[in-house]
């Protein structure tokens, strides 16, 4: 079993291959997730209604362990609120 995380400034809901694993962070920590080793498509939709910019990222995950998960970072663009 491999392991990750998906880190943003927003909380949303992770998926893998598109099966929903469920949200990127319980309170301030990082959600920790399973999947088997090999090639990925990562994805993370803001539940505030946005997408993120990188809303989907094709990955190798391989090496992990629970202790040390890879990090997948994504990146919203917070402008957007300031007009709302």
């Amino acid at each position: 079993m491999e392991f990750f995380t998906v880190s943003c400034l927003r909380k949303g809901k992770v998926s893998i291959d598109g099966s929903c694993l469920g949200e990127n962070k319980k309170g301030d920590m990082l959600s920790v997730f399973q999947c088997e080793a090999g090639l990925h498509d990562i994805s993370l939709e803001c539940q505030i209604g946005r997408k993120c910019r990188e809303m989907t990222q094709r990955v190798m995950i391989a090496g992990t362990n629970p202790f040390v998960p890879r990090e997948f970072r994504f990146f919203c663009d917070l402008a957007d609120d300031l007009y709302r």
